[in-house]
């Protein structure tokens, strides 16, 4: 092996002091790791077992493994004759459940992998149900909310913010209401501490703890000396500790294992990371710590690892100019070991969101027949599920299956998906159930209750819709209900499709059944997208559905029925492709697989080709954008202020835009306040509290113009995941930090 002066310096580390090695994407830091692991053995600084080596992924532990098990084997073969045994590489949550089982407490404790396993019971616990989102979901959004709070530090109970301790309910979720990706009532945050609460108990009960009780219960254990100090006999054994990606570390995980490790070995850590890499704040990752590291380890030395091995000249130097518009990250430079290689293709298109006859995706189908090429050499990555979804299922179509690794991307389970053609199949096929399942989506919840109350009268379940019709119209006619209107669209529509139906079969002739067959597809479409438009006009207007992503699936739904001569043809075919990309095994036994991932799951991994795809400006928009250039992360609240003023001078009604564009609302707050003098601010900040509100409104900046700086890191991570060739498309829809890319000139795109 031939190395750099870089990577010299690395292994020449005299385990003096705490290192931080800044390494840049593609640059081997798995390499270096295990092989300064490897010197230390040789040179008698420390036996193997003694050696900890902790990273985050299950994938990465086993990476460790093999490499040190391989670079052993070879020197071994060589005649150097290492000790026996091998480095504890592991993982945070690996570690710290085996330490939590050394508590008796813990001891039987088994991992619960999802609140799901009890979601009858917790559902139980939810007295006021949503009128517009079913139970499952808001249990969803329930847990989404707990897994923040927990990840983000922001609760020790893992109930409640620690802010709201000691003080009334109505606070507490005043303070959840800010942490919530939704809008939600007073009703569901109380729902919210009955079903954590349950969850909590039924966990006791049953014997389990999940991922964040890894960390929480083991904090909780530590506060109790005796048990501080087994733990850290424990740890003691390690003189060497490496923390690999320390750019994802969070709060909880930096607490414990400062506590565990021993003032020795914390005095020669050391920590592998990339700043630049930094992309899951959404569960709790700091980058404070890799940014701060000197505060975090006093007299620590940082060594850079800026030479990418992976990715070719001519595509990373596209990415560079958009990963340096971040102001806050460590200062290194960024090189390629693959001079003069690699090839980025852009592709422009005057159209917005899905396409099918788009020239990238016709060069995508090219590369996955062609058999000069791996399926595994390439990979789709996008930002958004949405995205994934649609261009999977159109692959399907053509015999390409994705590895989606998330049954919520696939189009068959999406809820929109669902609503319409199960509600298809109940007027097509004349079932009860499928149209059941959709009942709150017509009239809401209260619609869905009257059903339930229709089918209780009849004293027996129906098997189908025209039973139920027939049950409804006796059952208005006895109560005179509201909802006799709502009963009365859905058997006009069901009636017009029998009739179809029977015409149909009465058909003389292939021509006119063909014909009929065509037309019954289209008025179906049409039913079930008119019964529930007031339904998607509602979900839309507050904000619990994209109207993009609404209008996205509904338009893709609509052209792929358009290729169909009948109904039952769409219905078996869609039903097999969903089997298919739901099942690993099966995607194995067909002739052409492809990667699909997330941005967030491409991280670590590489492939020759890479098409980044559905980079949309769903929450980055370009006057939005702006506020990262003028209100930077970690800048001073006075600086703040005085930069605020400026631009609020001589840039108002851009800076009204730009913060409407960031759904900064308290702005309005600001400007429409009589108190606020834009003029002479310093004196309007005197008083208490208008002080408050400011301070409160520059959090907020700050806070997106972080999101900011994360978005190019995303894009960053998916650009550096390309080897040999990167494909790229600009649409009117893109997002606006794609054109912080140093981006082909004009005449060398390619137009649709």
């Amino acid at each position: 092996m031939k190395f750099s002066a870089e990577q010299i310096a690395i292994l020449n580390n005299d385990f003096s002091k705490p290192l931080l090695v800044n390494a840049c994407a593609g640059s081997g830091k798995t390499t270096i790791f295990i092989l300064m692991a490897l010197i230390a053995i040789a040179q008698g600084n420390a036996e193997p077992n003694e050696i900890l080596g902790i990273t985050f992924s299950h994938k990465s532990r086993v990476d460790m493994g093999q490499r040190y098990n391989k670079f052993v084997a070879e020197l071994e073969n060589t005649g150097l004759d290492l000790s026996s045994g091998r480095p504890n590489f592991t993982t945070f949550h690996a570690l710290f459940y085996q330490l939590l089982r050394q508590n008796p407490e813990y001891r039987s404790a088994q991992v619960l992998t999802s609140y799901r396993l009890f979601i009858r019971e917790l559902s139980d616990e939810i007295k006021h149900p949503s009128n517009v989102i079913t139970k499952a979901e808001m249990l969803e959004e329930m847990f989404n909310l707990n897994d923040y709070m927990i990840n983000q530090g922001l609760t020790r109970d893992g109930i409640l913010p620690d802010e709201a301790t000691g003080k009334p309910l109505s606070t507490a979720i005043e303070i959840m209401t800010g942490y919530s990706r939704q809008k939600h009532n007073d009703e569901f945050f109380e729902d919210y501490l009955d079903v954590i609460e349950k969850y909590q108990s039924l966990k006791r009960q049953n014997g389990y703890i999940d991922f964040n009780d890894m960390k929480l219960l083991l904090l909780e254990s530590m506060n109790d000396p005796q048990y501080l100090q087994y733990y850290q006999r424990i740890m003691a054994r390690y003189k060497i500790a490496v923390i690999d990606e320390f750019q994802d570390i969070d709060n909880l995980q930096w607490q414990i294992i400062s506590k565990l490790l021993s003032p020795e070995t914390m005095s020669h850590l050391i920590v592998i990371g990339d700043d630049d890499q930094s992309i899951y704040s959404f569960r709790g990752s700091n980058p404070k710590y890799i940014l701060n590291y000197k505060c975090l380890l006093p007299n620590a030395q940082k060594h850079n690892l800026s030479t990418n091995y992976r990715t070719g000249e001519k595509i990373l130097k596209r990415v560079i100019p958009l990963i340096k518009k971040n102001h806050v990250r460590l200062d290194k430079e960024l090189l390629s070991g693959r001079k003069d290689q690699g090839k980025f293709v852009l592709y422009s298109s005057k159209k917005s969101g899905f396409s099918g006859d788009s020239k990238m995706l016709r060069r995508l189908v090219k590369q996955v027949n062609d058999p000069e090429i791996e399926n595994d050499d390439i990979a789709i990555l996008v930002r958004y599920n949405s995205s994934r979804m649609l261009l999977a299922d159109w692959l399907a179509n053509q015999k390409i299956y994705a590895n989606i690794n998330n049954s919520s991307a696939i189009l068959q389970n999406n809820i929109v998906y669902r609503i319409i053609t199960e509600l298809m199949k109940a007027m097509w096929q004349d079932k009860y159930r499928y149209f059941a399942n959709q009942a709150n989506r017509i009239g809401f919840r209260a619609y869905k209750d009257h059903t339930v109350k229709v089918e209780k009268r009849t004293d027996d379940n129906f098997h189908k819709l025209s039973k139920y019709l027939l049950g409804a119209e006796a059952y208005n006619a006895e109560n005179n209900t509201p909802y006799k209107r709502t009963d009365e669209r859905v058997k006009i529509y069901f009636n017009s499709i029998q009739r179809f139906k029977t015409k149909m079969a009465e058909a003389d002739n292939v021509e006119t059944k063909n014909k009929l067959a065509k037309s019954l597809i289209k008025d179906l479409y049409k039913a079930a997208t008119k019964l529930t438009d007031k339904y998607f006009d509602y979900m839309e207007e507050k904000n619990f559905m994209s109207k993009v992503e609404v209008n996205d699936i509904k338009k893709y739904l609509e052209e792929e029925l358009e290729t169909y001569k009948n109904i039952d043809d769409f219905f078996n075919e869609e039903a097999d492709k969903k089997s298919i990309l739901s099942d690993r095994m099966e995607q194995d036994k067909q002739e052409h697989r492809i990667q699909f991932l997330s941005l967030h799951q491409a991280k670590g991994l590489e492939f020759k080709y890479v098409y980044l795809y559905g980079l949309t400006n769903k929450e980055v928009e370009s006057a939005g954008k702006v506020l990262n250039d003028w209100f930077p992360p970690e800048m001073p609240f006075e600086k703040f202020v005085k930069e605020w003023k400026v631009v609020y001078n001589h840039s108002f009604n851009f800076l009204e835009n730009a913060l409407k564009s960031a759904h900064i609302d308290d702005y309005k707050d600001i400007t429409n306040n009589n108190a606020f003098n834009p003029i002479n601010l310093d004196k309007t900040l005197d008083k208490k509290k208008e002080f408050a509100m400011f301070h409160t409104f520059y959090k907020e900046v700050e806070n997106y113009s972080a999101f900011i700086e994360e978005e190019r890191r995303l894009l960053y991570v998916g650009v550096t995941r390309a080897q040999q060739e990167l494909c790229l498309r600009i649409a009117p829809d893109s997002n606006p930090l794609l054109f912080d890319l140093q981006l082909p000139k004009k005449k060398k795109v390619k137009k649709i």
